[in-house]
């Protein structure tokens, strides 16, 4: 079923439509909220998803919108999120925007085809944040460390900020370990290392749990429907359990 919105409106993008993306403030930084306002004092928890070799197809530096390919299966995943009423946020390092080897109205032309294609198999993204911050860019891109480049936590936590999601029951699924990280330095509940992407079987034991932070390996995204049931059944039992709300709470403060 198609959902109710769609996105024919932001089929062409003027220079207006590229700056609402992107952070007054902060030229590297890309901040899109397209699904619906989370209900006030529910406090769910959220899914976060790396995006190329998670949600599409690996391809190096992609800014084409003619070689975006879904992962088969990734849609009924989302889908199921948002049946759930569980936040899906996409965050992703952008260093070829940094690099100039594309801009930002070529990351939105990708993004678009992407929100298309999940829209036609009745799938929401709820929240899109990019890093181009890079420590071999050029200005105004070059910065090293930058807060939201994975493996920071930065863009995990701006998006907790803005959709007010509970982080400590929260997963990110990444095909990378700067992905698995950035959710332990977020303090999510755990990470799910895919490999459908860059790393291949024998480069992910070094990414392990630890530290309360739960860490899992599968094929794709498409094999971790079981982190829709952890995340809503983490959330009924912390509803039943006021103590327990208050001590998540302040956890994520």
């Amino acid at each position: 079923m198609r959902p109710n919105w769609s996105y024919d409106h932001i089929a062409t993008h003027s220079i207006n439509e590229i700056e609402d993306g992107l952070l007054a403030d902060a030229p590297g930084l890309w901040c899109q909220q397209l699904g619906p306002p989370v209900p006030e004092d529910t406090f769910p928890p959220a899914l976060f998803l790396d995006r190329d070799g998670v949600v599409v197809e690996e391809i190096e530096y992609l800014h084409r919108v003619e070689d975006v390919k879904l992962i088969a299966g990734v849609d009924k995943i989302i889908a199921s999120c948002n049946q759930n009423n569980l936040p899906v946020v996409l965050v992703t390092n952008q260093s070829g925007i940094g690099r100039g080897l594309y801009g930002w109205r070529e990351f939105a032309a990708v993004q678009d085809r992407i929100m298309e294609a999940l829209s036609s198999l009745g799938a929401r993204i709820d929240m899109v944040l990019a890093c181009a911050y890079h420590d071999q860019a050029p200005p105004p891109y070059k910065e090293d460390g930058h807060s939201w480049r994975k493996p920071n936590p930065g863009m995990l936590l701006a998006a907790a900020e803005r959709l007010k999601v509970n982080l400590s029951l929260s997963w990110i699924v990444g095909d990378q370990p700067s992905d698995i990280e950035a959710g332990r330095a977020a303090k999510l509940a755990g990470g799910v290392l895919v490999l459908s992407g860059r790393t291949s079987q024998s480069a992910s034991a070094g990414v392990r749990s630890g530290g309360g932070y739960r860490v899992r390996v599968t094929y794709s995204l498409a094999a971790c429907r079981f982190l829709v049931e952890y995340m809503k059944a983490a959330e009924i039992t912390l509803g039943k359990d006021p103590s327990a709300r208050a001590e998540r709470a302040a956890m994520d403060q």
